[in-house]
């Protein structure tokens, strides 16, 4: 009788192991940092142009924080009156004296002290008006006193046609003459400054060339 024998072999080996095990790192740390470094740098630009603003109505850097005041007062109160009375016989009188007094004392006198300039109209001849003007190039290096000027023309204008509109839409009939009387005046007064500014920055601008010409002429004739 045939006896089969079974032989097993048994092959055991270890396993090498292939995969490659990240290390335990928060690899968005590089990307939030970039984020935060750049939310941190709009920061300090806004901070930096907030900086700059506040330094333009730096009253203690004004060359005339006097008339810069004056001026403020001067824009401020016709409108804090004109909303504070509420009897309309006494704030007609009262808030048109307030800003007649504001147009002269600005066109006449705060303009030349704080943006060196100055305008006003003339008749010809023919019966037509002339807008003149007088500019002071000595008075207009100061920043501060030239926003606060600005500012004070620009802003009364805007205050003035908030409250038109306001009267309007309110349907106060009764009102609504007297901001407009005021609009006028601020609008004049704002048109006659832009108008002055524009002529001074030609008379500039002429002078440069001139003075080019001349510089040019005087090489020419060192060269010869």
């Amino acid at each position: 009788m045939e006896s089969n024998s079974l032989d097993f072999k048994i092959n055991i080996q270890p396993k090498s192991i292939t995969e490659h095990v990240e290390p335990d790192v928060d690899l968005t740390v590089d990307k939030y940092d970039a984020v935060y470094q750049n939310t941190q740098l709009e920061e300090e630009v806004e901070a930096a142009h907030k900086d700059l603003l506040i330094q333009d109505y730096d009253i203690t850097q004004a060359a005339h924080p006097y008339y810069c005041v004056a001026a403020l007062a001067l824009t401020s109160i016709p409108g804090l009156t004109f909303i504070l009375l509420q009897d309309v016989i006494h704030a007609y009188p009262l808030v048109i004296i307030l800003q007649l007094a504001q147009f002269l004392v600005l066109k006449n006198y705060l303009g030349l002290k704080l943006i060196g300039l100055r305008w006003w109209i003339e008749m010809d001849i023919k019966g037509e008006q002339k807008w003149m003007f007088q500019t002071q190039t000595q008075e207009q290096s100061n920043k501060v006193d030239k926003y606060f000027f600005w500012a004070c023309l620009i802003y009364g204008t805007l205050f003035w046609g908030l409250m038109c509109l306001g009267d309007f839409f309110g349907v106060k009939i009764f009102w609504l003459p007297l901001p407009i009387i005021c609009l006028v005046l601020s609008l004049t007064n704002l048109q006659g400054f832009y108008k002055c500014r524009g002529e001074h920055k030609k008379k500039l601008q002429q002078l440069k060339r001139e003075m080019a010409k001349g510089g040019m002429n005087i090489v020419g004739m060192i060269m010869k």
